[in-house]
């Protein structure tokens, strides 16, 4: 009999709907049941993506024993991490505090009713046992003990706990000048960790730290170091286990050092991010892979993520059932970490045997195709399967440049036909809800991807999302966090208008459209309003009329995604200087400036904000091009390819714009005016004087390094 949590808005708690497991949604009815019954709360945070959730799912939460004694003996809460992001930072770092190590999916906390505080917190829990790992049975049972006999010791710790989370939440680093500048101190840490064999930072598993990559997209204009170690890690990510090499687009994360073994979830929020960094890059240091690598990352979304109405979905699974076709695996082969019983296997969609290649290709193909991907080695997957990786090189597998002419065209047709025999398989389930702060995130990707690359399609799908986002989720107040068949819920976060306040200003430098200008000025007020605490600078995740929880977490620290305080201060950044607006701007540099302490402290877990400051300090050369004729349109175009500037085509509309906006808008014939944050050249009515402007702008700017 299906349980409470029968038709959620979440896929990932429509999942867990059948278990024979009481589950609660996050929410007042399931706190007051606590409250009542005198039992602690089990929380359980995951999301439909995750192949460990669906691993304790099935071996826990499918098991009738188990689900009795977490019925009897708890009020089960179960929380989609990617619907409520605000409960996944808290008890993340709750689960940091109690066991000294970091968390992961799937989060398991047990709380106390009466004030939220937790006090035992794991991750993934076998049923029985294992590999030096409680079962999860076991764990209930010690639990259960604990709250009926130790209630207590119990309590003395949740109020230490509660205290530490408050002084988090408080916590102002101050300025200290030995630091040293965070730039530099950033780099010599990245120096330290970098992997030169593999690429990237640090050893396994391997994340792509999109973040990180921005910021040191930045730093490679002007640093050669950074320059070396972006392209290393762009090379190793496109090159090997972490991309599709037929589909397009980046899993979320390789288990080894190599980059070679990805768990196989796809998320939005990764992709998003990667999309823009690799087309910039392209377009930085002329390199044809990444630009194939960004529009195979773009394909992806938009086969893939784009859902039937518009919009974009925000993952696909790490599991799938196997193919019809699948061999049976023999006795030497590997125990796959899901039980035989559960058909879905995590990476059935992706991985290939040789037979399987050769009935998809042909003969004239499959050799080339292999030594391409990697099936002329040993099988690098268990089972032996094959995960594709770029094994070889064009060079490598030409000898002229006419061969390496038709081996290209051959390598396509080969790319093609494998992904088409791929896609008759059972595809990876689809978490098919709208999420505004990943929506926001690759809306802004695909444009700023599109300009740069000149793809009009995805500067389309660009404006397309932007236009969604904002219709389903942030038209009405209060804006929502998630929207799913015609049903938006959950209250949008700081990271949701940061994001969105992003696109807001991509679709102004992609169409002149002076409702995105009204959209913007709207969210940079809501953020003033509703997360700002004018005493210290600080801006929250949550708005202040959020719901008590047992802190109010920051915003910050990046994490897979930039933080939202500094998405936040770089869009407000980008809204003054347009407007010529210093509200707008003092706000972005009071919210930079109560960061400083934390980024000289911990560098590399503010690449946002080391971002965001230099927006503020150095900020990029902006344009303002306006006239009635198509010279303006031609301007434009020209100058939207080039990465380090802003330019924005403006258009008569009304009333209402700014001053030097409305005086661009007006004039008739074709003109040009180059600002340098608050500070304007003289107007160009030529593309040469333009250039002469531009140029003269980059002088200035080198000049505040």
């Amino acid at each position: 009999m299906p349980n409470r949590l029968s038709g959620a808005l979440s896929p990932y708690l429509e999942q867990h709907a059948e278990n024979p497991v009481d589950w609660y949604p996050w929410g007042p009815e399931a706190l007051e049941a606590a409250r009542t019954a005198d039992l602690p709360i089990l929380l359980s945070i995951g999301y439909s993506a995750c192949h460990w959730c669906h691993v304790m799912a099935h071996e826990s939460f499918e098991d009738e024993e188990i689900a009795e004694r977490m019925n009897d003996w708890f009020v089960n809460v179960k929380v989609d991490r990617e619907e409520r992001p605000d409960l996944d930072r808290i008890y993340q770092l709750a689960h940091q505090l109690l066991t000294g190590r970091g968390g992961g999916w799937p989060l398991t906390v047990f709380l106390d009713p009466a004030d939220l505080a937790p006090f035992v917190a794991g991750t993934y829990f076998p049923p029985t046992a294992r590999h030096g790992l409680i079962g999860f049975g076991e764990l209930l049972q010690r639990v259960h003990g604990a709250w009926l006999d130790q209630r207590d010791t119990l309590k003395a710790q949740n109020r230490q706990l509660q205290e530490a989370l408050t002084m988090i939440s408080a916590q102002r680093t101050p300025v200290d000048d030995d630091h040293g500048e965070p730039e530099q101190v950033l780099l010599g840490q990245l120096d330290a960790r970098r992997d030169r064999r593999h690429g990237g930072f640090g050893d396994a598993p391997k994340f792509p730290q999109a973040p990180m990559l921005e910021w040191l997209l930045g730093a490679s204009a002007a640093d050669e170091q950074a320059a070396d170690m972006l392209g290393d890690a762009l090379d190793a990510m496109a090159d090997n286990g972490l991309f599709d090499h037929l589909g397009g687009g980046f899993f979320r994360y390789c288990v080894d050092a190599a980059w070679e073994i990805p768990h196989f979830e796809k998320m939005l929020y990764d992709n998003a991010q990667l999309l823009p960094v690799y087309a910039e890059a392209a377009v930085r240091f002329d390199n044809t892979r990444w630009t194939e690598t960004a529009a195979l990352t773009a394909e992806f979304l938009s086969r893939d993520l784009r859902l039937p109405d518009g919009g974009l979905a925000s993952s696909l699974d790490a599991d799938s059932l196997p193919p019809p076709d699948e061999e049976a695996p023999s006795s030497s082969d590997s125990i796959p970490d899901v039980d035989a019983s559960d058909s879905a296997l995590e990476g059935a969609y992706y991985v290939w045997t040789p037979n399987q290649f050769e009935q998809c290709l042909g003969p004239e193909r499959v050799d080339l195709a292999k030594a391409r991907y990697g099936l002329d080695g040993p099988p690098n997957f268990e089972g032996g399967k094959w995960h594709l990786v770029r094994a070889r090189s064009l060079n490598e597998l030409t000898r002229t440049a006419r061969d390496a002419e038709r081996t290209a065209r051959e390598l396509e047709l080969a790319r093609g036909e494998l992904l088409a025999c791929r896609q008759a398989r059972p595809a990876p389930a689809r978490d098919d809800k709208m999420l505004a702060g990943s929506n926001a995130l690759a809306a802004a990707g695909l444009m700023r991807a599109g300009r740069l690359l000149g793809n009009k399609g995805w500067l389309g799908l660009g404006v397309e999302t932007a236009s969604l986002t904002w219709q389903r989720l942030f038209a009405d107040s209060p804006a929502r966090a998630v929207w799913r068949d015609d049903r938006r819920d959950h209250p949008a976060l700081l990271d949701d208008y940061a994001a969105m306040l992003m696109a807001c200003m991509e679709c102004l430098q992609c169409h002149w459209d002076p409702d995105w200008l009204e959209r913007a000025e709207q969210l940079a007020a809501i953020v003033l309003d509703r997360f700002f605490d004018n005493e210290t600078g600080t801006l929250y995740l949550t708005p202040i009329d959020h719901e008590r929880l047992i802190m109010r977490p920051t915003a910050n620290t990046d994490d897979a995604t930039p933080a939202g305080a500094a998405l936040a201060a770089r869009g407000l950044a980008r809204l003054g200087h347009l407007i010529a607006s210093g509200e707008w701007l003092g706000l972005a540099g009071r919210i930079v400036d109560a960061a400083r302490g934390d980024m000289q402290r911990t560098p590399a877990a503010h690449a946002g904000m080391l971002i965001a400051a230099h927006e503020l300090e150095r900020p990029r050369p902006q344009v303002l091009i306006g006239g009635e004729s198509g010279e303006g349109d031609d301007w434009h175009a020209q100058l939207a390819r080039r990465p380090g500037l802003y330019a924005y085509r403006v258009r008569a509309a009304g009333n209402g714009l700014p001053q030097l906006l409305a005086e661009i808008a007006e004039t008739a014939s074709t003109r040009a005016v180059v600002c340098m944050g608050m500070h304007c050249l003289e107007p160009a009515d030529s593309f040469e004087a333009l250039e002469s402007r531009l140029a003269e702008a980059e002088t200035e700017r080198a000049g505040l390094a």
